[in-house]
């Protein structure tokens, strides 16, 4: 029974600690995947949203980078996949067409992670 306590304090404390990582930087968002996909050798397990280390600059190049393949509309919509596949590909350093090879299910919870950082959420 000793053993059973040990477990659920251990459990305990890795809920405390993942709640104080998050408090100490609440634009981050860590997405374990449940289907890793392998890029450039290496076995991708999590993504990791970082929106704190985005700058204006990179909006303004997102923005670019979607005029510039035929999206008119740029960066004017939270709801638009292709901005929200830009602005998780920065936040992450993962590139887009990786991203893409996400299984779908991952992929939706990646863009919408970057929809709600916008959000407020």
């Amino acid at each position: 029974m000793s053993q059973k306590t040990e477990n659920q304090n251990e459990t305990s404390t890795s809920v405390v600690n993942a709640t104080e990582t998050t408090a100490e930087n609440p634009d981050l968002k860590i997405i374990t995947l449940k289907s890793p996909i392998e890029i450039d050798g290496a076995l991708l397990n999590e993504v990791k949203l970082d929106f704190g280390k985005m700058t204006g600059a990179d909006l303004f190049k997102i923005d670019a980078e979607l005029k510039a393949e035929g999206h008119m509309e740029g960066f004017n919509s939270v709801y638009n996949q292709e901005v929200l596949l830009k602005v998780a590909s920065k936040a992450s350093g993962i590139i887009p067409d990786d991203l893409l090879r996400l299984s779908f299910r991952e992929l939706v919870e990646v863009t919408f992670s970057a929809r709600n950082f916008f959000m407020g959420y």
